[in-house]
């Protein structure tokens, strides 16, 4: 299954859990991929209940159960027995009720139905998953490692495996394997056939929107990165040695493997790239690495930050898949507590209506910025007192929803410091100039000097 299919999933509502009763539907299948045998309804029951989808009826004691479409076709994929079997869910959707005691739990599907997707319930809302999306859970270690701010010169050498959104620079030196997406908005890059003529490239689709994430394994030694592999843009490069992490991002490299596919459509080159001198810190700390969409770390990090928030990404949209906004909710409640908030976003037209909104939102600040420095801002981090979050997700419900992510949480004051400077220069306009502008506008300076002096005499 391709996931442009999925627009649909502004369809999508995310239903409020009802008030608190003795039974609960958890999970529903309602359109498995290949055998709709396997069609399922997962609920739990304190009292007596009854499962209907007003064609048939259920009834159970207390405890979870499962009914199937077909209890063969269950056991052999799941490899338990349901509880009870025959009910059968419309494709295009229905509304299946559960009754106790104290009351009933209702769920309509009808708004969207998608092959492979289950609803599933968390956190006091529906939620939705699909079938084949993996289930890797965060890993953390206490780590030393370098972070550099691009611009910069940046090559990556040894013999390893890279994952990147796209890549149309060959800055690597020895013997690497890439996974890169198939089909990325606007075609894949001309530059990036050529490399894959010179590396061994896997291109992948599937459930996922979009295979975004960037980064790479070589032994022990771990690089995530907000950048596809060039470095003429504002954006951030964390490097550490960590055998369980890196034993983790080769576990999602080979489990993702499974959506090779052919190439999409081809592109025209990208242009050409500057390069510029960066900006680099070494630090010891604690990390935490996630894997989206399995774990997103994102709200949570906005939610319990003190003192500042400082949030840079390119652009940011609080469209979601009902009428809420997780990103929204996060960033207000942070600065209902009191938080320092200010949003940075790249100079993109579109941006405006975004800055517009964020300032008339009490306690935070917005802006777009532009800088001499590098050609846009295409970092996504977020930083708080003591820690930061890098990520390779736009603030979109594609990147932290629907796309193959990666994030780094850093537990650090030195870097909460480090890149805090980074975001006020950047906010501020503050510029670095380097060494060789620095010697031909001395240059220039002397000339006009010189010819300044020549005119008076």
């Amino acid at each position: 299954m391709s996931l442009p299919r999925t627009a649909k999933l502004l369809l999508l509502a995310t239903l409020l859990i009802h008030p608190t009763i003795a039974c609960q539907i958890l999970e529903v299948l309602p359109n498995p991929y290949g055998d709709d045998g396997r069609e399922y309804v997962k609920v739990s029951c304190e009292t007596n209940c009854t499962l209907t989808d007003s064609e048939d009826e259920f009834s159970f004691g207390p405890g979870v159960h499962y009914v199937a479409r077909n209890a063969t076709a269950f056991v052999d994929h799941y490899g338990f027995p349901p509880d009870a079997e025959g009910i059968r869910l419309s494709n295009s959707g229905e509304e299946i009720t559960l009754k106790c005691e104290d009351g009933a739990d209702v769920f309509d599907y009808s708004f969207f139905t998608d092959d492979g997707l289950i609803y599933y319930r968390e956190g006091g809302k529906w939620d939705f998953r699909y079938e084949d999306w993996s289930s890797f859970p965060p890993v953390s270690d206490n780590v030393s490692g370098r972070i550099v701010v691009t611009p910069t010169s940046y090559v990556l050498r040894g013999e390893g495996i890279v994952a990147s959104y796209t890549v149309t620079k060959d800055n690597f030196d020895g013997s690497f394997e890439f996974a890169v997406d198939a089909s990325p908005v606007g075609g894949i890059p001309a530059e990036e056939m050529v490399l894959a003529k010179k590396y061994r490239f896997h291109f992948l689709e599937g459930s996922y929107r979009n295979f975004h994430y960037k980064f790479a394994v070589l032994g022990s030694n771990v690089v995530i990165t907000t950048e596809n592999w060039k470095w003429d843009n504002r954006g951030i490069i964390v490097e550490f040695e960590s055998e369980n992490v890196a034993e983790l991002l080769k576990e999602v490299f080979e489990h993702d493997l499974k959506y090779e596919s052919s190439p999409g459509k081809v592109s025209d080159v990208k242009g050409s790239y500057r390069e510029g001198k960066g900006r680099e810190l070494e630090f010891s700390g604690r990390v935490e690495v996630h894997v989206l969409p399995d774990s997103n770390p994102v709200f949570g990090f906005i939610e319990n930050s003190t003192g500042f928030l400082y949030i840079a990404v390119p652009y940011i949209s609080f469209e979601w898949f009902d009428d809420s906004s997780p990103l929204l909710s996060a960033i207000l409640n942070a600065s209902r507590r009191g938080v320092e908030v200010r949003v940075m976003l790249a100079d993109y037209e579109r941006n405006r209506d975004a800055v517009e909104f964020l300032s008339s939102l009490p306690g935070v600040e917005a802006k777009m910025v532009r800088s001499p420095e590098f050609d846009e801002l295409h970092a996504k981090y977020l930083v708080t007192d003591g820690k930061v979050l890098i990520t390779s997700a736009n603030f979109n419900k594609y990147g932290l929803k629907l796309n193959r992510e990666i994030a780094v949480v850093i537990e650090s004051d030195e870097v909460s410091g480090f890149l805090k400077d980074v975001f006020e220069g950047d906010w501020e306009g503050r510029s670095e100039i380097s060494p060789a502008v620095s010697l031909t506008l001395l240059g220039i300076a002397l000339l006009a000097g010189f010819y300044l002096l020549r005119r008076l005499s």
